[in-house]
């Protein structure tokens, strides 16, 4: 693997915008360049995202996605499917602040739109589980399946 040397100011830089115990600084380039495919660790295929609160994403029909994994998705309210185990949700990454263009890599908070079906087929999620995505089409289509917090079947 090539080594590269980078100035001061470019290594501060790289290290305000990874997250500490998540990123390297291979990621944090990765993300600013844009740069999707297949590294060294698979983390463009598949994702876990911790359901911490339940409240909000019920009541909302929404699924919360986290800054640092943020990447993973397409867009700013660009739609794309969601599979799940017996339907295909079109949806998209809303909350953002009024005036962010559509399509903006790094905006949004949430997967929002058609999710209040799969909540209400859902009522056993508890804080603890895991949303797990996984990526059938990059951009486009995205499986959506719940992995069980631990001592729970």
């Amino acid at each position: 693997m090539p080594v590269i040397r980078v100035d001061d100011e470019v290594w501060k830089e790289i290290k305000k915008r990874a997250e500490p115990l998540v990123d390297t600084p291979n990621s944090v380039l990765r993300k600013i360049l844009k740069i999707v495919g297949v590294s060294a660790n698979n983390r463009e295929k598949v994702i876990d995202i911790e359901l911490t609160g339940l409240h909000t994403p019920r009541k909302f029909a929404l699924l919360p996605v986290p800054k640092s994994k943020r990447w993973f998705f397409p867009g700013y309210k660009v739609y794309f499917d969601l599979e799940t185990e017996d339907e295909i949700i079109k949806t998209r990454i809303t909350s953002a602040p009024n005036g962010t263009p559509v399509g903006d890599p790094d905006a949004g908070a949430y997967i929002q739109g058609g999710l209040k079906p799969w909540y209400e087929k859902h009522p056993e999620l508890k804080p603890g589980d895991k949303f797990h995505f996984e990526t059938l089409e990059r951009g486009k289509r995205y499986k959506l399946s719940i992995k069980r917090a631990n001592n729970r079947s």
